[in-house]
């Protein structure tokens, strides 16, 4: 039942909130409570409409507002205006699954060594080589895992020694592992590992003052300075110049506001990214450099294509 005999939300239904409130992804909220994804969006589908909201955002602003004795939804919510009242935003969707998945391919145009890393070798005539090939891997997958919200990844790299190897040649990707580090808990190696950033703090072949300003920004941010280290990850997520560390700081500021139940703020950052995102496309599109396809068409299915089509129907009959 979705009410019992007094009207109020059943014990099932109550649970769904309060970890939509706490932030859980579907997949997370299945997990929690033993059922199938598939039943789980069935069941948040079935509550949604009980308690008159769209999505999994006003569900939790929903909850919040009740447990907290806040404004109602209406006033807690960002406005809606117009068509994007009817329609699932980026921010609802980086909020119900997660940021790398939200973003699909045009997490590619965000983070080190992305589209505009090589579009810049490619435009001075700089040939990649191997030793490069390697630390864009090892930065693009702590990227792909800081999107997805999977900090113990960085712990992983971590226990290894690779992020204390990256001092020694990469300290920009190290810090990127504290922050990960920061915001996945993982307390005693964040402090650590920004305690021997900091010592390789020297010119030309350190950590710069504004790598060393997000990382304290994010402990901030994360710990019981949380005003002050929020407004100070906020600015950096605005800085117009050292455009890596903006959108690493924008993506910390996300999981941040997600970590404090500030979900309003969460889902308006998740938009900031995507605009981000599509500005760096806009940016590359505008140098001459086209990753995505544009206008593409159907390819027309060769002979040889339609031969071998023939062949493996034969052989299954």
């Amino acid at each position: 039942m979705m009410k019992n005999g007094n009207g109020a939300l059943d014990a099932k239904n109550e649970r769904m909130l309060e970890l939509l409130a706490e932030g859980a992804s579907a997949r997370e909220v299945a997990k929690k409570m033993g059922y199938s994804e598939g039943t789980t969006r069935v069941y948040l589908h079935n509550l949604y409409k009980a308690i008159g909201v769209r999505n999994k955002t006003e569900a939790a602003i929903w909850q919040l507002s009740r447990t907290r004795g806040s404004a109602p939804l209406a006033e807690a919510a960002e406005p809606a205006v117009g068509p994007a009242a009817t329609r699932e935003t980026f921010g609802d969707m980086a909020l119900s699954e997660d940021l790398y998945s939200a973003l699909g391919v045009m997490s590619t145009f965000l983070g080190p060594y992305g589209h505009v890393w090589e579009a810049g070798l490619r435009l001075k005539g700089t040939l990649i080589d191997e030793k490069s090939v390697t630390r864009r891997a090892q930065a693009r997958i702590l990227w792909r895992a800081l999107l997805k919200g999977d900090f113990s990844y960085a712990k992983t790299v971590y226990d290894d020694g690779i992020a204390e190897r990256m001092l020694l040649d990469q300290p920009s990707d190290a810090v990127l592992v504290a922050c990960v580090l920061t915001i996945g808990g993982f307390s005693a190696a964040a402090q650590k590992l920004s305690g021997q950033l900091q010592h390789r703090r020297k010119p030309g072949i350190g950590i710069s003052q504004r790598e060393l300003n997000l990382l304290s920004a994010v402990e901030g941010a994360l710990g019981h300075n949380a005003e002050s280290g929020l407004t100070s990850l906020h600015h950096a997520a605005e800085s117009p110049s050292a455009p890596i560390l903006r959108q690493v700081a924008m993506v910390c500021l996300f999981h941040a506001y997600r970590a404090r139940k500030d979900l309003a703020r969460a889902h308006a950052t998740a938009n900031a990214i995507w605009s981000e995102a599509e500005k760096t496309r806009q940016q590359l599109e505008a140098m001459g450099v086209r990753p995505l396809a544009r206008d593409a068409a159907l390819p027309h299915p060769t002979r040889a294509t339609m031969k071998s089509t023939a062949r493996e129907k034969a052989t299954a009959g």
